[in-house]
């Protein structure tokens, strides 16, 4: 299987770990519309929603709460969250591997999402985002361990 998701949830592929349990992995997007946007990444693989076994369907929204104290907590720039699942490739799903987006909003973001959308996947600027994952990793870890 060439899964970008089951490669990082094996070890196999880098990538900035909030939170991991049974069912899910929580990281950050390497292709961020907004600073802190976090994906809820299944442990198993399953292409969509209607894939993913019982146990961890019901368990997805309670993890997504969670996340979003978290964000709360690790900025208070974060006023809102965009909580966002793309099932199946019509509906712009990049990666057939379920995972929920949690996308951090602030007050006036809206120009700089839109752009973000519009050049996410082009490679300039990757090394300066790195440096910035790292660090919103480490203030994500703090906040969830304070909730």
């Amino acid at each position: 299987m060439n899964c970008v998701f089951c490669a990082i949830a094996d070890g196999q592929l880098p990538s900035h770990i909030i939170h991991e349990d049974e069912h899910f992995l929580v990281l950050l997007d390497i292709f961020p519309l907004r600073p802190s946007h976090l994906l809820v990444v299944a442990r198993g693989h399953a292409p969509f929603l209607a894939d993913l076994p019982a146990a961890p369907r019901e368990a997805l929204l309670a993890l997504a709460e969670r996340m979003a104290k978290a964000l709360y907590r690790s900025d208070p720039s974060v006023l809102g969250i965009n909580l966002l699942l793309n099932d199946g490739p019509v509906a712009n799903q990049h990666v057939p591997h379920l995972h929920l987006h949690l996308i951090p909003r602030r007050v006036g973001d809206l120009p700089a999402l839109c752009w973000r959308i519009l050049t996410r996947f082009l490679p300039f600027g990757r090394a300066r985002i790195e440096v910035r994952l790292a660090r919103e990793a480490e203030r994500l870890r703090a906040a969830l361990a304070e909730g």
